[in-house]
């Protein structure tokens, strides 16, 4: 799947014919990714060049039932049951592939409309409980329950918050996550990222595997943190520290300020060496191997890295993210059962990281969390990276 951002008419029209095709094949995970990446690059474009009136899904379907004077109950065999069809006309419930397929094919509704998201219509409409607001000025934000819409439209720009408050297609998160202080969350971070432009331009060229591997070996510094955020904003990436708000649950997480700039937004949850790393790094590998997604379709990706996942591109990112710690020639020892102190000292010098890496994620592959605690650096991150 090699997916283009959509620059003019023509890619515009190819772009619709190629989700027609999609949504009549078989539905597999490949061909599902591809219909929502394609679904966003086409909202994007039309959004950024066009005028479309083009209704929502569920506009589209309560304009087709005013038409036909259909009754809820009549949309059950194309959408499934009463307690379906009711969660979708309320906006609980995405629609699913067969839904679309039968609501075009039933109803003639077109598949563009049914495509289209749904949208939180302004910024205002933003609800945040007071609780995040309190912490928010305890960490230095000015922001009262009436000024949530404008600290949203400072932060993300006038015309792009209601296209970002959606979950994103990796969002690697709690189910009991509260979208909308995740969306605060970002705002707040994109703001610290504003106050404090990196040194340098960034390339996306000179960030690759190599890149990634040194900034792993900046590790041994008893600074290593610290002069790792210095090295990344001399490449014009830069990272933000933002404690977790209420109802929110990550480690970290990547997004890009004004289309251009990459910002790693990082929670130190966890004030351990090791989990600082993995978390910097697999934010890092997000940027090497999707910067495409990052860039065209205004994404962001949200980790809690203690959750597994099967997520392709999430696996992605935490292969690369494992390989730049602990290349592979040396990671035997993390899954040996029985090993040594001396051995994970001995392959931390072999690496080139500090040894709080490789006792992590041994500890990690073998859900052993006492063995080798000693070797875990804990409460020194949030100190060396307070300004951050």
């Amino acid at each position: 799947m090699m997916l283009k951002p959509i620059k003019d008419k023509k890619s515009h029209e190819a772009a619709k014919r190629r989700i027609q095709e999609l949504i009549q094949a078989p539905v597999t995970e490949e061909t599902t990714d591809e219909i929502e990446i394609l679904a966003t690059l086409i909202e994007k474009y039309e959004l950024d060049t066009i005028s479309t009136d083009t209704p929502s899904a569920l506009g589209a379907i309560k304009l087709r039932m005013e038409q036909k004077g259909m009754t809820p109950r009549e949309l059950e065999p194309y959408i499934g049951s009463r307690a379906r069809v009711s969660e979708v006309l309320s906006g609980k419930r995405k629609l699913s592939m067969d839904m679309v397929r039968a609501l075009h094919a039933g109803l003639g509704i077109p598949y563009e409309s049914l495509m289209k998201k749904e949208e939180v219509g302004s910024a205002e409409a933003v609800e945040v409980g007071q609780t995040v607001l309190t912490k928010l000025r305890e960490l230095g934000f000015d922001i009262s329950l009436d000024g949530v819409g404008e600290f949203l439209n400072a932060s993300f720009g006038q015309n792009h918050v209601p296209r970002l408050n959606r979950k994103t297609r990796t969002q690697r998160a709690s189910g009991k996550t509260d979208v909308n202080a995740l969306l605060i969350w970002q705002a707040a971070v994109l703001q610290k990222a504003m106050r404090k432009p990196p040194i340098g331009e960034f390339s996306r060229t000179a960030i690759d595997k190599k890149f990634l591997r040194c900034i792993a070996q900046l590790s041994t510094h008893p600074q290593g943190p610290r002069i790792a955020v210095e090295e990344l904003s001399k490449n014009g990436i830069i990272v933000v520290v933002l404690p977790l708000l209420p109802g929110t649950f990550l480690d970290g997480a990547i997004m890009l300020l004004n289309g251009k700039t990459p910002v790693i937004g990082l929670t130190l949850r966890h004030d351990r060496i090791d989990n600082f790393w993995f978390t910097l790094l697999h934010e890092l590998a997000h940027l090497v191997e999707h910067y495409q997604i990052l860039s065209s379709t205004d994404h962001v990706f949200f980790d809690e890295l203690d959750i597994e996942t099967d997520d392709e591109i999430e696996a992605q990112a935490d292969k690369l993210a494992k390989n730049s710690l602990v290349p592979s020639k040396f990671a035997k020892i993390c899954k040996k059962k029985f090993a040594r102190t001396e051995e994970v000292e001995e392959v931390s010098q072999q690496a080139g990281v500090h040894v709080s890496i490789v006792a992590g994620r041994w500890q990690k592959e073998n859900s052993d969390y006492k063995k080798f605690s000693r070797l875990i650096e804990r409460n020194t991150v949030r100190e060396m990276l307070r300004n951050a």
